[in-house]
């Protein structure tokens, strides 16, 4: 269990993520694109963006280069501008193409599925069922962020503008939930002594981040 400190920060995370998304929902409604707009939508794909370079090459040039693009994106905004859809769709579009990418790559032959990768992380040697379901498992999360994209460009075309934003501002989070919940009910009622799970992983993943920056520091 998580202690009181992190449970309160746990929830107070929440209610700013949940009264954040409510926010850019009501933006895009509104089809106003100013700088400070375009600004509120993309600060979660700056934050991403930032958190990705900075576990290759570190906070110093993380900052550096996500500060460097979101002022020449600001700036050509103000310039030019940009339609409405670009502006309010393009980080739902870019990060689910991201992920289905970072997913679907490692399907290749002569490749490790990621779901079988953390796996492995978490436990080890792997039987050969575990094998299968945790490629199949990578398959199904790549499928799940294609239809993501799918989704999204089918509402913007034939649904009204407030159904599409609902769909990639209120409901893309609580759809990933609900992916989790649904492969981790399944997995624990079918492989009930295989327990691992993405977050699991992940904390392997940085503590092995950690160990290489260490190991380079010395």
């Amino acid at each position: 269990m998580l202690p009181h400190g992190n449970k309160t920060g746990a929830i107070a995370f929440a209610l700013a993520f949940l009264g954040y998304q409510f926010l850019i929902h009501k933006v895009t409604l509104s089809g106003q694109i100013t700088p400070i707009t375009a600004t509120l939508v993309f600060i979660p794909f700056v934050v991403a963006a930032g958190w990705a370079i900075a576990l290759e090459l570190g906070l110093r040039l993380a900052l550096l280069i996500t500060t460097t693009m979101t002022i020449l994106g600001l700036a050509w905004v103000n310039m030019f501008g940009l339609p409405p859809a670009i502006i309010f769709g393009l980080p739902h579009l870019v990060t689910n193409l991201f992920l289905m990418w970072f997913f679907a790559r490692t399907l290749k032959d002569g490749r490790e599925p990621l779901i079988t990768s953390i796996a492995r992380r978490v436990h080890g040697s792997l039987k050969p069922d575990i094998e299968i379901y945790t490629r199949r498992v990578t398959y199904a999360w790549s499928l799940f962020f294609l239809l993501q994209v799918v989704v999204s460009v089918g509402l913007y075309i034939f649904a009204s503008l407030q159904a599409w934003s609902m769909f990639i501002n209120i409901l893309n989070v609580p759809l990933i939930i609900l992916m989790f919940v649904c492969e981790y009910s399944y997995r624990i009622l079918r492989y009930r002594d295989h327990q691992s799970s993405i977050l699991s992983g992940l904390q392997f993943f940085s503590r092995d981040k950690s160990a290489s920056k260490s190991t380079k520091a010395r």
